[in-house]
């Protein structure tokens, strides 16, 4: 395969490198997966966001998620205690899940990004990461599922709003501002175009 082309990472097609002039979202013509978006990648940007969604995650996971009051019982939960007492009892597989989708692969997703963005900045020696980070990036964006998560949380809202008085915590809202960042950041560093600014980097 020569430089000119590349090969789907969804369906293994072989597709010519469109030209720099091209504009608009680039999609494999059989399987339709995104190749690049229709914006220049700018790994600066990206990286400060993948800073600051890794600084809010900490507290997304330790601090309440929300408050319950009902007949004069309080009751709050972090999303850390909820993926650990899932994993207490017969819910023990759900837990595992949820501690594999919500923690572990959302924090290698910022690992990997942050990795790949800070080897693609313009003015940092031209050094090619090992291929282990770009796969470890591809995979960990198909299994972070921390914004289906967070629509769960607001649906369990609405419901027991009815029931009792339901009080966001600042777990949330670091949860729903760290979520949006990392949707950006997933969102403007395609894979593709990612490896190709990487290869462009290290062939200068």
């Amino acid at each position: 395969m020569s430089a000119d082309t590349l090969l789907c990472p969804d369906c293994g097609t072989q597709l010519a490198v469109p030209s720099r002039r091209a504009r608009g979202a680039w999609r494999c013509p059989c399987c339709d997966s995104q190749l690049s978006g229709a914006w220049t990648l700018r790994p600066d940007s990206l990286l400060a966001l993948t800073v600051a969604t890794a600084v809010l995650w900490l507290p997304a996971l330790i601090l309440p998620l929300m408050r319950l009051e009902n007949l004069g019982l309080d009751r709050e939960a972090s999303l850390l205690d909820c993926v650990l007492r899932l994993m207490e009892g017969v819910y023990f597989p759900v837990g595992v899940l949820l501690l594999f989708t919500l923690v572990f692969m959302p924090l290698l997703n910022l690992l990997s990004a942050g990795r790949l963005l800070w080897a693609a900045r313009g003015h940092t020696p031209s050094a090619q990461p090992d291929p282990f980070w770009m796969k470890i990036y591809r995979q960990s964006r198909e299994w972070a599922m921390t914004d289906i998560f967070l629509l769960g949380i607001l649906i369990a809202m609405t419901k027991l709003g009815d029931m009792a008085t339901v009080t966001p915590g600042p777990g949330l809202f670091c949860l729903v501002v760290a979520v949006f960042l990392r949707l950006i950041v997933e969102t403007l560093a395609q894979p593709d175009q990612l490896q190709r600014l990487l290869e462009a980097r290290n062939g200068d």
